[in-house]
C-alpha cells in the first residue's frame, strides 16, 4: 500500500521531503527512508533537519510567539478545536497511518487518534480557566502567581507512542501561548511530526508558532 493510498492529509508533505515551519520547505540535512516495522518495506523518506535549521526555526518561533500570545483565549481555542475536528474527519486513515508507522495493531493506531483529540480538546479548554493563583500571604497584603508563556518550548518524542507523546506536550505548550519547536523520533516523523503540523496548519495556526524538524543528536 502506497502512502498516497493510505492518507490524503499528508500525501503532500511527505512527497516533498520537507520540514514544517508553518510552510513546508526543503531541509538542510540528508535525507532518509522510514521503514515500515511490520514489513520491512520504505514507507517514505523523511528530510533530516540539522542544527542549523534548528537554529533558524526557533528566531522564526521566537518572532511569531508575541503576537500569538497577544490573541484572545478564545480565538485560540479555536484553533484547538479545529484540529480535533481535523483529526476526528479523517480518523480511520489516520489510525492506519499510525499504526503502520510504529508498527502496531490498528487499536492501537486507534487509540493514540482519540487520546491526541482529547488532548486537544483540553488545550482548548485550559483556555477558559484561571491563569493565576492568590497565594498565602499576611493579613494586608496580596500575594498571587500569574501563568506567564516562556516563549519558544522546543519538545523531542520517541518513536513507541509518538502522537500522544508528541501531542501531550505541543498541545498545552501552544495553548499557555507559547511557541513550539517539536523533533519527532526519525523512526517516526508522520507520528510524531507532520501529523500534528497538518491538523494545527488546516486548523489555522498561524504561521511560525509550530516547527517539526526531524533529526538525529545533534538536531536535538
Amino acid at each position: 500500500m502506497s502512502v498516497s493510498e493510505t492518507t490524503h492529509l499528508l500525501q503532500p508533505s511527505l512527497e516533498a521531503e520537507c520540514v514544517f515551519n508553518g510552510d513546508w520547505v526543503p531541509a538542510s540535512g540528508q535525507v532518509i527512508g522510514v521503514i515500515e516495522p511490520a514489513t520491512g518495506e520504505p514507507m517514505m523518506r523523511c528530510a533530516m533537519a540539522d542544527a542549523a535549521d534548528v537554529a533558524v526555526a526557533c528566531r522564526s518561533a521566537a518572532l511569531a510567539q508575541p503576537a500569538w500570545a497577544a490573541m484572545g483565549p478564545r480565538e485560540r481555542a479555536q484553533v484547538f478545536r479545529k484540529a480535533a475536528e481535523c483529526a476526528e474527519q479523517a480518523f480511520d486513515e489516520l489510525a492506519l497511518y499510525v499504526a503502520r508507522e510504529t508498527g502496531g495493531a490498528l487499536f492501537k493506531g486507534a487509540h493514540e487518534v482519540r487520546e491526541a483529540i482529547v488532548l486537544l480538546h483540553q488545550a482548548a479548554g485550559m483556555l477558559s480557566e484561571p491563569h493565576g493563583v492568590v497565594l498565602p500571604s499576611a493579613a494586608g497584603r496580596l500575594s498571587y502567581a500569574r501563568r506567564q508563556p516562556h516563549g519558544v518550548v522546543g519538545v523531542i518524542s520517541p518513536f513507541n507512542f509518538p502522537l500522544v507523546l508528541s501531542m501531550r506536550s505541543v498541545a498545552p505548550a501552544l495553548a499557555a501561548g507559547n511557541a513550539v519547536v517539536l523533533k519527532p523520533d526519525p523512526q517516526t516523523p508522520v507520528s510524531g511530526g507532520f501529523l500534528i503540523a497538518r491538523l494545527f496548519e488546516a486548523a489555522g495556526l498561524p504561521k511560525g508558532l509550530l516547527h517539526v524538524l526531524p533529526g538525529g543528536g545533534a538536531s536535538g
